[in-house]
């Protein structure tokens, strides 16, 4: 078969309550050349029986339990498109997400990876502050350091170019919570970056989740 031009991969880790509308939302998209890839991390709920139930439409890896990151991996080497999205289990996209972003990329060369203006969400689905784009002026890389959150979407929200993802090493797995702007840094360190100024994606803010535990981010 053709490779695709992009490879969307789902880790999932005991998500049969959601991981459903994150599928639901790829399927949904206006651009349809991708595949989708779900990595079952290790998952002891009913994970595997909601992935089933998708057939053919999605391609299910399974490993032990090691964490989202390992699992973001596994998808990126077992990835064929030449653009990669990361979509977290608990979230999800709007329709017209991927077209324009693939569209960015095609006609922005030193662009590697982009994102877009982000919906939070509580886990009720009450709407929260949206995460907008950054464009303060300064560079990405410079920005980082400082305010890791600067891509808005983070994994959920990025689509990069497979081969950039590749050369930075993909994402430490040794990392819990800040796997995401640490591989940001190492990207942005190698290529431009870009941000659609629409919110395409919908993220879940969980409570008590590693991310909202700035002591632990900061170590």
């Amino acid at each position: 078969m053709d490779a695709p031009a992009v490879s969307v991969v789902v880790p999932a880790y005991n998500a049969a309550a959601c991981v459903g509308r994150a599928l639901d939302s790829v399927l949904a998209q206006s651009w349809t050349d991708y595949e989708l890839l779900v990595v079952d991390d290790g998952s002891s709920d009913g994970t595997a029986a909601v992935l089933a139930a998708y057939g053919e439409r999605v391609r299910v890896l399974n490993q032990a339990n090691a964490g989202p990151a390992a699992a973001r991996n596994l998808g990126l080497r077992q990835a064929r498109g030449r653009y990669v999205a990361f979509l977290d289990a608990d979230d999800w996209w709007l329709p017209a997400k991927l077209s324009r972003q693939v569209e960015l990329l095609d006609q922005r060369q030193e662009v590697g990876f982009c994102s877009t203006a982000t919906r939070v969400v509580t886990q009720d689905g009450t709407p929260g502050a949206d995460w907008r784009c950054s464009c303060d002026g300064t560079p990405l890389l410079e920005t980082l350091f400082v305010r890791s959150a600067a891509v808005s979407g983070s994994t959920s929200g990025v689509l990069a170019r497979r081969a950039l993802l590749l050369e930075a090493g993909g994402f430490d797995a040794s990392l819990r919570g800040f796997e995401d702007p640490d591989l940001w840094i190492r990207l942005a360190a190698r290529s431009a970056y870009a941000c659609i100024d629409q919110p395409l994606t919908v993220v879940v803010r969980t409570p008590g989740s590693v991310s909202s535990h700035l002591p632990r981010m900061r170590a």
